[in-house]
């Protein structure tokens, strides 16, 4: 539309990415359907876009073509002298389809790329709605060479590319809780994923070793459980983290563990704790039979979901010291409570503050939980979703059997440095999983080396979550994820080595991006 083009027009050299000249191009994660000659079309001076949809749509695509404007044109914008070829890129946004300001659960992701060979002057690229816009753009940023002779640009042609995810989960967890991660190291992460079309950050908060979360109620909590008074996140910093992610289409899922790996909140809450656990040598865990443990969190939660708007939220459940319950005053509760286990204890906080999230308070539609919350305890599998992060056949099919929706993490530890990219594309997604999620714990991993850890080991999990079925080959799939590393390494990603038995090693010697 004409008020459209005037929004874009202050950015008219737009849409084409420069990567090294190829005959085929490759596009990662493979598309459900692509179908690609062997010729190629020029890309004219002055470049334009086109693109309809509502004012919050196109807000994002502004900011989308503003972003990809500095990734496509790294060697300058295309030459003045270049005046046949593709002139512009209409996005068409489907009218029927209702805008929406936070990507979601479920949102439709799928898009369609066409180029002719023909005299038409344009790139067309349609969707449904804005995030499966952004995931084509980011595949035509792969579809683009530039000549160093010539000084031009070019895109193969003809194209027919129609995609969508297999999965509408696709995520990575990082870790702030082991290791601070700073916010401008999470938007870096943010762009990676983007580039690979993974569109959930599963941010792990809290934990036994810090508190970097904030909270305007109860600073005492971070001001006493973070590792230092700079390791810490404000309600600013979180804000940021959450708008970076939201024009990239990727929802921020943010984790809080518990009742277990708590123990840096004991240093100003300890009445929420087991007596059994008050050490500090030991790993504590959330009093169940405390009033006060559940009047704490739902104050503390009406401050942090206000901060994350995304409908599910992640509340751990994962590897808690039940022992800490075994002393005095919880053994008679539990007898008070008809309770006679310590299992049947955990189920009763998991239920408890799941209620609590997916209540007419907060009204979470789910609440992600680790896979002891399904073995262990008793969550409503209409109110919770289980990530798998134990190996092995029985989680998977007894979840679905039970009618669970659940996440896949075990084969995709990215902190287990041994395991390459190889073994995490031959990994499959079983029958009932909405989705998987790489995991890049922070034991060992910090700003210093985190991309270069997760990359380009992350992408093999890319791909397995949004690419068909039956695209297993990791023969094929060898030459594209290193035509990826170096579209990475181009982009400011500092990925890691494809070649390489160690998470993060040096490269061997003298060598190309492709190492």
């Amino acid at each position: 539309t004409n008020e459209t083009m005037a929004a874009f027009n202050s950015w008219a050299l737009c849409c084409v990415f420069v990567g090294v000249a190829r005959a085929t191009p490759t596009v990662w994660p493979q598309p459900a359907s692509m179908t690609v000659g062997t010729a190629t079309r020029p890309l004219a001076a002055g470049f334009g876009v086109f693109c309809d949809g509502s004012s919050e749509d196109r807000d994002i695509m502004s900011l989308a073509f503003k972003r990809y404007e500095r990734i496509f044109f790294p060697h300058g914008p295309p030459s003045s002298t270049t005046r046949r070829g593709l002139a512009r890129l209409v996005v068409a946004l489907d009218e029927k389809s209702a805008s929406a300001q936070y990507p979601s659960y479920g949102m439709d992701e799928s898009y369609k790329v066409t180029i002719t060979n023909s005299t038409n002057s344009s790139i067309h690229l349609a969707a449904s709605t804005v995030w499966g816009a952004l995931r084509g753009l980011e595949t035509i940023s792969q579809l683009i060479s530039f000549d160093f002779e010539t000084e031009t640009y070019a895109i193969a042609a003809p194209v027919v590319i129609e995609d969508a995810p297999r999965f509408s989960h696709r995520g990575l967890l990082i870790d702030s809780g082991r290791h601070f991660e700073p916010v401008p190291t999470v938007l870096q992460l943010l762009d990676g994923m983007a580039y690979a079309k993974l569109n959930v950050l599963h941010w792990h908060l809290t934990e036994d070793q810090s508190f970097p979360m904030p909270s305007a109620a109860f600073p005492e909590l971070p001001g006493q459980g973070a590792y230092d008074a700079t390791e810490r996140y404000s309600a600013t910093d979180i804000k940021t983290v959450v708008d970076h992610a939201r024009v990239r289409g990727i929802r921020v899922i943010p984790e809080f563990d518990m009742p277990g790996h708590t123990s840096s909140w004991r240093f100003s809450h300890p009445e929420i704790f087991a007596a059994g656990c008050l050490d500090e040598a030991s790993r504590g865990a959330f009093d169940p039979a405390e009033n006060a443990t559940f009047e704490l969190l739902e104050s503390i939660f009406a401050e942090w979901f206000a901060l994350f708007p995304d409908a599910w939220v992640h509340l751990g459940s994962d590897e808690v010291p039940s022992t800490c319950w075994n002393n005095t005053k919880d053994l008679a509760w539990m007898a008070a409570q008809g309770l006679a286990t310590f299992d049947e204890v955990f189920g009763y906080f998991v239920n408890r503050i799941v209620d609590v999230a997916t209540g007419d308070k907060f009204k979470k539609s789910n609440v992600m939980l680790w896979d002891e919350a399904f073995s262990s305890g008793t969550p409503d599998p209409s109110k919770a979703v289980i990530q798998i992060w134990h190996a092995g056949d029985t989680l998977p099919s007894g979840c679905k059997d039970a009618g669970f929706d659940f996440v896949l993490s075990a084969p995709w530890y990215l902190d287990h440095l041994a395991t390459n990219w190889t073994s995490m594309y031959a990994q499959d997604v079983p029958d009932g999983a909405v989705g998987g999620e790489g995991c890049m714990w922070g034991e060992t991993v910090d700003p210093s080396d985190l991309e270069a850890t997760v990359w380009p080991r992350l992408a093999a999990v890319a791909e397995r979550l949004w690419s068909p079925a039956d695209v297993v080959d990791v023969a094929a799939a060898e030459p594209r994820i290193r035509t990826f590393r170096c579209l990475l390494l181009a982009r400011g990603v500092r990925s890691g080595l494809v070649d390489t038995a160690d998470g993060r090693m040096p490269p061997p010697g003298p060598g190309a991006c492709d190492q």
